[in-house]
């Protein structure tokens, strides 16, 4: 094989064709794993950001036929990167505590897609049947899998990804229905261009896609260090409620009951700093991906406001909320 699909060789393209082969369904609109299927791959980030939101894939949460219900399905994001030894593909899962580099090898370009199934097969079982047993993922260890900021894939495939999903054609079937084979294209609209490169739909509608890749990525970008910021407070935040946790034990400790006040205080400042905290880790990661309406703004107003005592918080609340406005960044929420 000389290409992955239609006139693609590259690391994404190769990704894709791989899950598909080794039994990933494609739930790019239904967003859910049907029967039979270890898990799903979502591929409508691909297009809008031209690869560098990756591919994700959902897992559901069973082993040896067994559901752990407290997660019902684990999430896991991979993203084209590289390393000093090449091109890789960086796998993390922040609800299941993973992260791991797959170097991608240019002869053998579907191993990357084999090594990754066996490890999250291998990965998924074993923290499935840890859970079962009562195993508790803490809030540091989720917050200890860092974030990636992944690689482009070429302008042609995110357009020819993003007819195919217009035409609602999934990738799972893509070998049985006969589209997707070297040199494959769409029906309907499609022109071929010299040297063999395919374009999706009508040359006009290939330019208004070029466009809307471009302006999505525009916005993208402009969400980035903010979204950063953003979580650098409301981690600060969820310390400042461990810290006033710790307070309350060191005067139990020392004081007994005798301050009721200062306990009472601290309680009251614990969940109003928690609480709002998850809601505001949430509303970070919809803030950076350009998605969701009230949870982003939770996470701006949070870190402005909390902890008190830090003026920090105020003016990256406010350099976030300009940014969350700018009509780039609204173009992702239509």
């Amino acid at each position: 094989m000389t290409v992955a699909f239609a006139h693609f060789d590259e690391p994404l393209a190769w990704l894709i064709r791989g899950l598909v082969e080794y039994g990933w369904a494609d739930i790019s609109r239904t967003r859910m794993v049907p029967p039979g299927y270890f898990g799903g791959m979502d591929l409508s980030l691909v297009a809008p950001s031209q690869g560098r939101n990756g591919v994700l894939l959902q897992v559901p949460a069973v082993a040896d036929g067994n559901r752990c219900h407290e997660d019902e399905n684990y999430t896991f994001e991979i993203m084209l990167s590289h390393n000093a030894r090449g091109k890789v593909m960086i796998v993390r899962g922040p609800g299941c505590n993973y992260f791991e580099e797959f170097a991608y090898e240019t002869n053998n370009p579907l191993w990357v897609a084999g090594y990754i199934h066996q490890a999250l097969t291998e990965h998924v079982n074993n923290f499935v049947r840890w859970r079962l047993q009562g195993g508790e993922l803490t809030w540091a260890q989720r917050q200890s899998v860092p974030p990636v900021e992944g690689e482009p894939c070429s302008a042609t495939l995110a357009a020819w990804m993003s007819e195919h999903t217009r035409l609602n054609r999934s990738f799972d079937l893509g070998a049985s229905q006969g589209w997707w084979v070297p040199g494959a294209v769409l029906p309907q609209g499609t022109v071929a261009q010299a040297g063999g490169a395919i374009f999706t739909g009508a040359v006009a509608s290939m330019g208004n896609a070029a466009d809307g890749i471009r302006h999505q990525n525009e916005g993208l970008t402009l969400l980035r260090r903010p979204a950063l910021a953003l979580s650098l407070m409301t981690s600060l935040n969820l310390l400042a409620a461990g810290l006033a946790l710790l307070n309350i034990l060191v005067t139990l400790y020392m004081f007994r009951l005798d301050r009721m006040f200062a306990i009472g205080t601290n309680m009251l400042f614990i969940l109003l700093t928690a609480g709002v905290g998850v809601a505001a880790w949430f509303g970070v990661r919809q803030y950076r991906a350009g998605q969701g309406k009230v949870l982003p703004w939770v996470a701006i107003v949070y870190s402005g406001l909390l902890p008190i005592c830090c003026l920090g918080g105020v003016p990256v609340a406010v350099w976030a909320g300009i940014r969350w406005m700018d009509p780039r960044v609204r173009q992702l929420r239509r």
